[in-house]
């Protein structure tokens, strides 16, 4: 292998660069901003040669391409600007900035898109999703805030378990099998408020792309998707001042430059004042609960000069809530990321990040002579660097990337002299990971490619114990045979592997293409939750002799097209996934401060497969999106012995197969200043195990219940309103605008689970549980200064 990158380095890199000094091809670069804000446009498409090539501009709105001596049209382009058109005359190296000014008669961005305009058919990238800020917008808020995690919900291969959830499920995936990075740095907690809010403040969000598929080899750890969420630029000419005040929330973003155009500074603040709902219900255990969360932005950036800039951004926030005086959780997360970036000179350029990222959970009790403190929590010190090389015919790009993990699976204390609370305390989880990584995306005649391979290697370091099992029962505290206690630092095994990634795209013509992408992602952080939500007392658990690694391997098949000179895109994408040593857990399992959590586990194989089927329509007055997936995610565990078999070893759905899931978005524009837009959704009920008997054992009564996830909840469906009022501010300092939203229109009780009593002797009652059961309406008032 070693060998075979060194051949490749030589012949992609090398031969090519050499031949790019010597041909008569410019470089053509330079960035694309919208005029007044001086916000980079994101994906905006500089094509030429008839549309027929083309790039898309980045994250800093930046682009860069190779043209021949001569005289080339060049056209610009981004949805709801109007499109600048210049004929250049290409002689010598060319630097060029455009500024974009919005597109009146045209509705802002609604479509959801991997890069664009160019990209949709010409890239090799498939299962790519891009969201603005813009787009995010449009879609019926959820108690009166745009959301970033609830409106990738709505996009195909995207589902929740439901209402009251955080997190998400992609492709199949458990939630543990998603990376979310803001700004790089990993985030564990990705919601606030039981999940009908998430972390990501709509103020400070510049760019949302999600991958899953074509997964990019610099990203790598999670065998479901990447999340890859990037904050704004503070760099301006002048003081911004933004923010919205609601029923629920209010938000407050300051931007405001130090050195003009060189040095500028961001802070968002973000809270929420919900405990007014609560004290409302005439429900005395309701009313007697507590809820509140807040998070804090902020970001200093740096342009060093025309081809390097640096920047620092911090992310802290929090959750507190208590259902009775007894018991009180808080949970969150602290992230910095420290990102320097650098065109070296027309050809090469770099990027390196520093990152650190923590969640914490805490849990009080007050229970008399009981009172305890329970702390569980994550860390993740990571340094990535990443070069690229823009050549003729191939854009390379290699790097590497260092973790460091370091996990807290619960430490348990008495909190008071007179707590009777037995102190526990379990070993802190460490381990780490190297990575390197090299891509190359290319043509080569009507087909485009994207070749990479990622090598992984993972060390499980001490101080820790090992415990080895005997072969003749399962594991559990009773067949320990050794016990080994490592050093701090020492190696105590390792894994790894390489991680091939390749996609290619065949243009059928100028409005279709067909892609087909194979990706393979290891996995050596693991999820253990046995519940169907994520709540604050989940733990994370790394790879060790016992615990193996997840491996992922997807296959996907798509077919794009275009109707109407891109006024209509459509998709249609079909995958199949394979995930090795997944992990269930044995009936009855108790995770919670367990030294030997490895014995509640139970490994298998995941299948999970779909199609996916998506159309947009992206400009006018009326635009919006209807997309369908059906998909099935299912576990076979059939271990050795017999509690480690569940269902007879039969495989079975996983608790959030949901195979059908229908969501449309529409916008309709009444003039310049009123819009309104609707969300329905559909999808499946959830499996569930139910009680299907009860026998008496003396004066006990004792439930059977049925195989593993045989039953289903339910199915879930919903209807979203919003009116938005946007008066025309121009000449004005203020910019202001108004979102009236009722969610759940019709009052549907979604059902988010259920749940069984007794009746005096008669086989158990099933009830349903709904989070959020009647019309929630809110109001926003929004603001730019």
């Amino acid at each position: 292998m070693r060998n075979f990158l060194i051949i490749y380095f030589i012949f992609f890199v090398s031969i090519p660069f050499a031949r790019a000094q010597q041909s008569d091809q410019f470089r053509v670069s330079g960035t694309i901003i919208e005029k007044g804000s001086k916000e980079p446009i994101v994906g905006a498409s500089i094509s030429w040669n008839n549309g027929k090539e083309g790039v898309i501009a980045d994250i800093n709105g930046q682009f860069s391409f190779n043209l021949k001596e001569g005289t080339h049209k060049i056209i610009i382009s981004a949805v709801g600007k109007k499109t600048i058109e210049r004929n250049l005359k290409v002689s010598r190296n060319i630097n060029l900035n455009f500024q974009m000014v919005e597109d009146v008669q045209q509705l802002s961005e609604i479509t959801v898109r991997s890069s664009g305009d160019v990209s949709n058919l010409k890239s090799a990238s498939m299962g790519i999703e891009r969201m603005s800020i813009k787009s995010i917008k449009e879609i019926p808020p959820m108690m009166g805030e745009v959301d970033v995690i609830k409106s990738i919900i709505t996009l195909p291969g995207i589902s929740s378990i439901g209402e009251g959830s955080g997190g998400i499920n992609v492709r199949g995936g458990s939630v543990g099998q998603n990376l979310v990075l803001l700004d790089g740095a990993p985030i564990f907690f990705t919601s606030h408020l039981f999940g009908f809010f998430s972390v990501f403040n709509q103020d400070v969000i510049e760019d949302v792309t999600l991958y899953k598929g074509s997964i990019p080899a610099r990203y790598g750890g999670r065998i479901s998707s990447v999340l890859s969420v990037e904050t704004q630029d503070p760099i301006k000419d002048s003081l911004n001042i933004s923010g919205g005040a609601g029923i629920i929330s209010s938000r407050l973003t300051l931007q405001t430059p130090i050195i003009k155009d060189k040095l500028g500074f961001m802070l968002s603040g973000r809270t929420t004042y919900s405990d007014w709902i609560i004290k409302a219900v005439n429900n005395p255990q309701i009313e007697n609960s507590s809820a509140s969360f807040y998070d804090l932005n902020s970001k200093l950036s740096w342009k060093i000069s025309d081809n390097s800039r640096i920047s620092y951004s911090i992310y802290h926030g929090a959750d507190e809530f208590a259902f009775s005086a007894d018991t009180t959780y808080r949970y969150g997360n602290i992230s910095s990321t420290l990102k320097y970036q650098q065109e070296i000179n027309e050809i090469f350029n770099l990027t390196s990040l520093a990152t650190y990222s923590n969640n914490f959970s805490q849990v009080n009790g007050n229970f008399s002579n009981q009172e305890f403190v329970l702390d569980i929590g994550s860390e993740n010190r990571a340094a990535k660097i990443y070069l690229g090389a823009d050549l003729p015919s191939h854009y390379i790009e290699w790097g590497a990337e260092f973790n460091e993990y370091q996990l807290n699976p619960g430490d348990l204390r008495p909190n008071g002299q007179e707590s009777i609370i037995i102190a526990k305390e379990l070993e802190l989880d460490r381990g780490r990971e190297w990575v390197f990584f090299i891509e190359d995306n290319f043509n080569y005649g009507d087909f485009k490619f994207i070749i990479g391979a990622r090598y992984s290697l993972f060390n499980k370091i001490g101080e820790y114990t090992i415990y080895e099992y005997g072969n003749n029962s399962t594991k559990s505290p009773q067949n320990v045979v050794e016990t080994t206690l490592y050093e701090s630092n020492e190696i105590i095994n390792g894994y790894g592997g390489i991680e091939p990634r390749f996609s290619v795209n065949y243009e059928l013509s100028e409005t279709k293409s067909l892609k087909f992408g194979y990706q393979r992602t290891r996995q050596y952080m693991h999820l253990i939750a046995n519940n169907a939500a994520v709540v604050p007392t989940d733990i994370y658990k790394l790879s060790n002799p016992n615990i193996k690694p997840q491996i992922g391997d997807q296959v996907s098949l798509g077919y794009f097209q275009n109707f109407q000179n891109g006024l209509f895109e459509t998709s249609t994408e079909i995958y199949y996934k394979n995930t090795q040593n997944s992990i269930d857990y044995k009936e009855g399992a108790n995770l919670l401060l367990n030294e030997f959590v490895e014995t509640q586990l139970v490994n298998g194989n995941g299948y999970s497969y779909g199609a996916e089927f998506s159309i947009n329509k992206t400009k006018g007055d009326f635009s919006g999106r209807l997309s369908y997936t059906y998909s099935r995610s299912l576990f076979q565990a059939s271990g050795e012995f017999e509690e480690e078999k569940i269902n007879d070893g039969e495989m079975y759905p996983a608790y959030f197969d949901k195979p059908h899931d229908l969501t449309t978005i529409f916008t309709y524009k009444m003039d310049k200043e009123w819009s309104v837009s609707a969300n329905f959704t559909y999808s499946t009920g959830r499996p569930v195990s139910i009680p299907i008997s009860k026998y008496d054992i003396g004066d006990v009564s004792v439930a059977e219940f049925s195989k593993r996830n045989q039953y289903r909840i339910p199915d879930y469906h919903r209807l979203d309103l919003s009116l938005n009022w946007d008066p025309d501010n121009t000449g004005q300092k203020i910019d202001s605008s108004w979102t009236v939203g009722l969610y759940n229109v019709y009052g549907r009780k979604n059902p988010f689970s259920v749940f069984f009593r007794d009746r005096n002797g008669a086989p158990p009652q099933g009830y349903q549980l709904a989070i959020l059961g009647i019309p929630f309406p809110s109001v926003t008032y929004n603001f730019n200064f």
